[in-house]
C-alpha cells in the first residue's frame, strides 16, 4: 500500500521541448563567464555557500577539467540561478544538452551569453 502511494506522488516524466535546449559548449561558456564575473576572491565564498568543491569550480572556470562534466556543469548552472534539465540527444550519443524551463529563460540565456562572449 505504501509503495503505491509513493508511485502516485511521483510526477510523470514528460518529453522535453528540444527548442528550449542549448548545447553543452554554450552552457559551459555561460558558466565560465558568470564565474569569471565573481572575481578570484569571491569564488571560494560562492563554493562554500553552494557546497561546491572549489577545485572543481576553478577547473570549470579555467576549462582545465578532464573532459566534459555535464552533471557538475548542471549543478553549477543551478547555483547560478539557471535551472536546467540535462539530456543526451540524440539518444545513444555522448552529446549533452541543457533544457531551459521556458522561452523567456532561453532568450535571457542567449542574451547573457552574447554579452559574456563579448568579453572573452
Amino acid at each position: 500500500m505504501e509503495k503505491e502511494e509513493c508511485r502516485q506522488e511521483v510526477a510523470p516524466l514528460t518529453l522535453p521541448d528540444l527548442r528550449l535546449s542549448v548545447p553543452y559548449d554554450d552552457a559551459l561558456r555561460y558558466a565560465q563567464g558568470r564565474l569569471k564575473m565573481l572575481g578570484s576572491g569571491n569564488v571560494k565564498s560562492f563554493c562554500d555557500a553552494q557546497q561546491l568543491t572549489y577545485t572543481n569550480v576553478v577547473g570549470l572556470k579555467n576549462n582545465t577539467l578532464k573532459g566534459p562534466q555535464p552533471r557538475f556543469l548542471q549543478r553549477v548552472l543551478n547555483c547560478l540561478a539557471l535551472p536546467t534539465g540535462l539530456l543526451q540527444y540524440p539518444p545513444g550519443s555522448k552529446i549533452h544538452r541543457f533544457v531551459l524551463p521556458s522561452a523567456e529563460a532561453l532568450a535571457a540565456f542567449q542574451e547573457q551569453l552574447t554579452f559574456l562572449k563579448g568579453y572573452e
